[in-house]
Order: C-alpha cells, then structure tokens, then sequence
C-alpha cells in the first residue's frame, strides 16, 4: 500500500498514491544527480559532436576529430578529458596514435536518442553500409 513518507506528512497532498509513486521513482538520488550530469555534459554542442562522431565513425585519435567537429586539436583534447573524467569515453594506444572511443553506459543510450532525431547517416566508409552504432 502506498502512502506519503513519514518526513512529509504535514504537506498539503491532493493525490498520495500519485506523491507516493513519485517519491518512489526519484528515490535513488545518486542515480538522478549521474544522469543529470550526463545531460549537462552532452548539453554542449563541441562536446556532443564530439561524442556523435566517435559513436558514428569509431575509434578517432585528436586530430581525426579535430577536423571532424571543427575544432582545434587543443580544444578536443580538453573536451575529452572532461569526457573522460565523466566515464563516457577511453583511450587506447595504437602504436604512437591515441585512440578514442565511447564507452557503454548511459551517455551512448542517450545518444542513441539523440542520433536518431539529429544524425542523417548514409552509407559510411570506414563501416561500409551501416553506421557504428
């Protein structure tokens, strides 16, 4: 049986099965503040395209998505340190060129969504006639 938490039984309630169920779902606090802070990542532009390129075209070293995005290689290699601080990309060595690639998890499931609404993919050359994802 629902009913509102003990700690806000004072509050003016229309509905508690609906309160009850609310509380419920946003009971693991942590879990809502990483996925907050996986939209606010993917919420800027460099950043995203970033990530759409690698989860599109694969393993990418700095300079193949400098050119990709439009960016300086500086500039992606902040962006990808941040993205790495976050978990959402690794990095791998290939002989002398670091390589960059997306990571499971939450982030390549909203970008999934994301792609789906944003990317126009055709046929792409480094995975022939589907796309990375």
């Amino acid at each position: 049986m629902h009913k509102v938490p003990e700690a806000l039984s004072g509050a003016r309630v229309i509905d508690p099965d609906q309160v009850c169920d609310a509380v419920a779902v946003l009971a693991d606090g942590e879990k809502v503040a990483e996925a907050a802070t996986v939209l606010d990542v993917l919420g800027e532009a460099n950043r995203l395209s970033i990530l759409l390129a690698l989860q599109h075209a694969g393993d990418l070293c700095v300079s193949d998505l400098a050119v990709a995005v439009g960016m300086s290689d500086s500039a992606v290699s902040h962006a990808l340190r941040l993205l790495r601080a976050h978990g959402m990309v690794t990095a791998h060595r290939q002989g002398r060129l670091v390589r960059y690639r997306l990571t499971d998890g939450l982030a390549r499931r909203v970008l999934e969504v994301v792609s789906a609404a944003a990317v126009s993919v055709g046929t792409l050359h480094a995975h022939g006639a589907e796309d990375a994802s």
